[in-house]
């Protein structure tokens, strides 16, 4: 009996080390892109929500200094009260553009190619878990997505299909920092973001 419990806790212990140093590369691959300028976020409601309020103009803020979003427009078929036209100060959101990028790369569409993308399809990263359940942050988060400005990440949504595209050529598929997969990933592909 006592020979099984020390082979558990051996076998425990090599695991732990193995999860320990798991860690240690993922704050390491962290570290060191916040060093080079570019901090990987994982897509979680308090980052979507940092940025959201980063980047929506303030009171007074002129047009010529904006850009607007908008997601369900009577253009494509909705009614005037679903549509919104949300600000967002050009400064900022340009500031913040690799960061959204970042964000839509870890939504589960990205990751399997599609480029059609409905509301309930947002709710999921490439994991294929809920990352929010929070229909105002996701909405947040979709607003970031549809800022039309040089690149923008998705179109409205269409009444007829009740989904947007997302425009691919703006997106790539990247990892949560959590991942254990992260470090990785990261060293293959941290020339992209740190550009």
């Amino acid at each position: 009996m006592i020979i099984s419990i020390s082979k558990n806790l051996r076998r425990w212990a090599r695991q732990g080390a193995c999860v320990v140093g798991r860690l240690d590369r993922i704050k390491a691959a962290q570290e060191a892109s916040k060093a080079n300028g570019f901090n990987p976020l994982d897509l979680n409601e308090g980052n979507v929500q940092a940025i959201f309020n980063r980047c929506i103009a303030k009171e007074g803020t002129s047009d010529d200094q904006c850009f607007s979003s908008i997601l369900f427009s009577t253009l494509r078929g909705y009614s005037l009260e679903a549509e919104r036209r949300v600000v967002f100060d050009k400064e900022r959101t340009r500031a913040n553009k690799k960061n959204i990028q970042y964000l839509y790369g870890q939504l589960k569409n990205i990751h399997s190619h599609s480029e059609e993308l409905r509301i309930n399809d947002a709710f999921y990263s490439y994991s294929g878990k809920v990352w929010t359940s929070n229909k105002g942050i996701l909405l947040e988060f979709l607003y970031l997505g549809a800022i039309n400005d040089e690149h923008p990440l998705m179109t409205i949504f269409d009444s007829k299909t009740d989904s947007a595209m997302l425009i691919t050529d703006n997106l790539k598929p990247t990892l949560s920092p959590k991942d254990p997969n992260f470090p990785a990933w990261w060293e293959a592909h941290k020339a992209e973001w740190e550009a």
